[in-house]
């Protein structure tokens, strides 16, 4: 049996076909359920920034946040600030062009089966409920490879407070997100120093060049990084490799074993 045979009989037997007994632990209460459940779709539909939550979801700002602030409370979602410091405090003492910006934060799932079940079982729950599942394994094979990004990013952000809790303990993790660009892991440590990561979930190995762009992301967004973690599914190139550079760490899915000890 393949591993996507394997993958999809497990999701079958222990998913989909106990779909009655796990909607009750991932349905949020019924009083508030229809606005809940578009923001629930918006969120795992969605980059996580708040304000395209809010578009996605079609919820204007005060309805928006009330419904957040209930999901919150529940324990489904969870606010991550962005971590960027505006140049002045005061809005009104920006220059011209920072006065329409706006530091969004995101909202991500509390756990990762929220994250699953809502883009994957809750848009097919009526088929899924009449035992058809041709329509969900559809949207499985499509959107796997996203799915499990998100994934691989926060596993990549618990690998390297890991790697560096004895030496030198991370005390600040996630996303980090700018006016400028996006980066998939931004660490602090105890002794201030900075980590920047990429997290690539392809199935190519990451070459030289990769670096070379997440040096100049940095550099436009004013980080001064002591390393650049790079954690990928499929490896790394031999040239990137040769390098020998102490300030890259590589990390591929022989690492993430670690996590499992």
């Amino acid at each position: 049996m393949s591993f996507s045979d394997s993958l999809s009989t497990s999701i079958g037997s222990n998913i989909l076909e106990r779909y009655d007994f796990l909607k009750t632990k991932v349905l949020p209460p019924p009083s508030f359920e229809t606005k809940s459940m578009r923001m629930l779709r918006a969120v795992a539909a969605s980059d996580g920034k708040l304000i395209n939550i809010f578009k996605r979801a079609g919820c204007g700002r005060g309805e928006g946040y009330a419904t957040l602030e209930e999901l919150q409370r529940i324990g489904m979602l969870y606010r991550e600030n962005s971590r960027e410091i505006l140049p002045d405090t005061k809005r009104k003492k920006r220059k011209k062009v920072d006065r329409g910006y706006t530091v969004w934060p995101k909202i991500k799932f509390t756990h990762p089966f929220f994250r699953f079940w809502y883009t994957f079982v809750y848009p097919h729950a009526s088929e899924i409920e009449r035992g058809d599942f041709s329509t969900f394994f559809e949207s499985f094979d499509r959107d796997f490879d996203r799915h499990v990004s998100f994934i691989f990013e926060d596993l990549s952000n618990a690998l390297i407070k890991q790697r560096f809790e004895s030496v030198d303990p991370v005390f600040e993790k996630g996303n980090y997100w700018d006016r400028h660009n996006e980066f998939d892991l931004m660490a602090k440590t105890a002794a201030n120093r900075i980590i920047v990561g990429e997290c690539k979930w392809k199935g190519r190995k990451v070459c030289k060049s990769l670096v070379s762009k997440l040096k100049q992301k940095c550099e436009r967004s004013g980080l001064k990084p002591d390393y650049f973690a790079l954690f990928s599914k499929s490896g790394f190139s031999k040239e990137l490799e040769s390098l020998k550079d102490p300030q890259l760490l590589f990390f591929d899915l022989e690492d993430f074993e670690r996590l499992l000890a």
